[in-house]
């Protein structure tokens, strides 16, 4: 039988809830202002995200994204259906470089096999911005159940809107996923990319390796290394939540290999209709 709360529970309940604000407030302003700052913002990101996408949800049926992450998956979307996905990522260290990118993705009912996407994302370092546009292409090749196995190619090209030169490059992927268990997926990639610079023009393999797990309905874990030959190599990893089938939200650390080894944070959201 549910008991009712009598005043003197109420009252308890009351402080404890007070003495628990009080303390989170109290250990935010013990971060240094940076950190304070950059989890702000993050914090302002992901609920304006998901206050957005939560309204176009309610139209919405379900279907599965990747976020984030780098390392891609050989999956698709269901035709007829769409994801969206929104993170930002903010250095660690130094909470005025960061990073906000926008993702849609759809495959249409009358080419089943293929999903059409595009990235809208803006950078910020050193006080500099710059905003970059790249339509997005995947078309899977192999969609084995019974061995757990789905294959496809993507292609995707980077524009600058802000620069001279406003071809920033293209780069090509094979992702290959194979599901051994119920609640394990594992990722591999093998690509190339092409990188335009203001006439540095650099030609690269490129990696990626990762591992979905999910602990719960409402939780699953995923890491990723991943890198480009003679160029940047590093590591996310994070949890998963999910709020029904129709909304993820994503906690991720991540960190360079190469050079000053940089750390960072992400926060994201993925809508799936």
């Amino acid at each position: 039988m549910h008991k009712k709360h009598t005043p003197a529970r109420q009252d308890g309940f009351a402080k404890y809830r007070a003495r628990h604000t009080r303390s989170a407030h109290h250990t935010l302003l013990l971060l240094p202002p940076a950190k304070r700052r950059a989890l702000q913002r993050n914090l302002m990101f992901i609920g304006l995200t998901l206050g957005a996408l939560l309204m176009i949800a309610l139209l919405s049926k379900a279907n599965a994204a990747g976020g984030a992450y780098l390392v891609d998956d050989g999956a698709i979307n269901a035709p007829g259906t769409c994801n969206v996905d929104a993170w930002y990522s903010a250095n660690r260290h130094d909470g005025s470089t960061h990073n906000e990118t926008l993702s849609p993705a759809c495959t249409f009912a009358a080419m089943p096999s293929v999903q059409w996407g595009a990235a809208l994302s803006r950078a910020t370092s050193a006080g500099k911005s710059e905003t970059q546009v790249g339509p997005q292409l995947k078309a899977q090749v192999l969609s084995r159940e019974d061995l757990g196995l789905e294959m496809a190619v993507s292609a995707g090209a980077h524009v600058a809107l802000d620069r001279r030169h406003a071809f920033e490059g293209a780069d090509f992927n094979i992702p290959l996923t194979w599901q051994p268990l119920a609640p394990l997926r594992l990722n591999l990639n093998a690509g190339w990319s092409h990188a335009y610079n203001d006439g540095d023009q650099q030609h690269r393999l490129t990696w990626g390796t990762g591992f979905e797990y999910q602990v719960a309905t409402v939780l699953t874990v995923i890491a990723e290394r991943y890198g480009q030959e003679g160029g940047d190599q590093a590591w996310q990893a994070g949890p998963r939540f999910h709020f029904g089938e129709l909304v993820d939200v994503d906690l991720v650390v991540g960190r360079s290999l190469v050079g000053e080894r940089d750390q960072w944070l992400t926060t994201g959201a993925t809508l799936r209709f």
